[in-house]
């Protein structure tokens, strides 16, 4: 055991309600102590549900140092799930005002395809912070997981299943690492609850719920339904146009890592599963065949 028992996540949104609803399974066991919400708006109504469950939820002032320090004190460790516009000045004042107020462990908001060793764009961004923890000697704890399995495959990304219509977003035959919300909520509730401090402290975690190409999610999908969709393609040439016109283009920039080869968390002797014995994992088209899918 960590002796982890009292956590501090940031929002309660896109993945942060997950890894809340997780952390209050395991206070209502006995096994961790507190679990505060950072947000930045008073109006929590919305989540009245996670109070009711015994969340605390705290407002704060990422511009305030005193404000966010008072607002971790006697926490042990904070998770970090903000959004992308939030990554740089409000995560660093975030990781400073734990360093200050003690806490013992920092999971940065990470979630997505290793950033190690990146210097440009929203993983640079994740990767400078990786620098900012250790110059200021406050452990981390980083969670590689993909994309998120019940999430990813909307309009948005391309994949209409309402109107039986995909566009796949390069040629598709690259392997992509998923994992699903709740699959990444409870593993980063296990492993920071039951794994010691040496075994968290300044390591990295690879984890994987499913290991699919989108072509091969096509045929799953056709399969299991026994409905036909209508695919098309958006070459790699044109999102390499794309990154190159508008370098904040972020869908077709992400796409591009995926189809290029690096859509994967790690090589399969890297992964982190086994951590967790009772994970297994949501396959991808289980995820996505899911009437919970949001």
């Amino acid at each position: 055991m960590s002796g982890y028992k009292n956590f501090a996540v940031t929002g309660a949104g896109n993945l942060g309600r997950f890894i809340i609803e997780e952390l209050l399974k395991l206070q209502a066991s006995g096994k961790v102590a507190s679990v505060s919400v950072l947000t930045r708006s008073s109006n929590n109504d919305a989540h009245a549900d996670l109070a009711k469950q015994g969340a605390k939820f705290v407002t704060v002032d990422y511009t305030s140092l005193s404000t966010l320090s008072s607002a971790l004190s006697g926490v042990d460790v904070v998770i970090s799930t903000l959004g992308s516009a939030a990554l740089g000045e409000q995560q660093t004042a975030l990781a400073q005002a734990a360093k200050e107020s003690g806490v013992k462990l920092f999971v940065p908001s990470e979630f997505s395809n290793p950033s190690e060793g990146i210097t440009v764009g929203i993983l640079g961004v994740k990767n400078a912070l990786h620098r900012k923890l250790e110059e200021i000697k406050l452990p981390y704890a980083l969670f590689y997981t993909g994309p998120f399995g019940d999430y990813v495959f909307s309009p948005f990304f391309g994949w209409d299943f309402a109107n039986g219509k995909v566009t796949i977003l390069g040629e598709g035959s690259s392997k992509i690492s998923f994992t699903t919300r709740r699959d990444i909520a409870r593993f980063v509730a296990y492993v920071t609850t039951h794994l010691s401090p040496e075994q968290l402290h300044w390591k990295t975690f690879r984890i994987e719920g499913d290991r699919k190409t989108l072509n091969e999610l096509v045929d799953l999908y056709q399969s299991r339904t026994a409905k036909k969709l209508d695919v098309t393609h958006k070459s790699r040439a044109d999102l390499q146009a794309a990154v190159k016109a508008n370098p904040q283009d972020f869908i077709s920039w992400l796409s591009l890592q995926w189809d290029e080869g690096r859509g994967l968390v790690g090589d399969d002797d890297e992964l982190s599963n086994k951590l967790f014995p009772d994970f297994n994992p949501t396959a991808v088209i289980d995820a996505v065949l899911s009437p919970e899918q949001k």
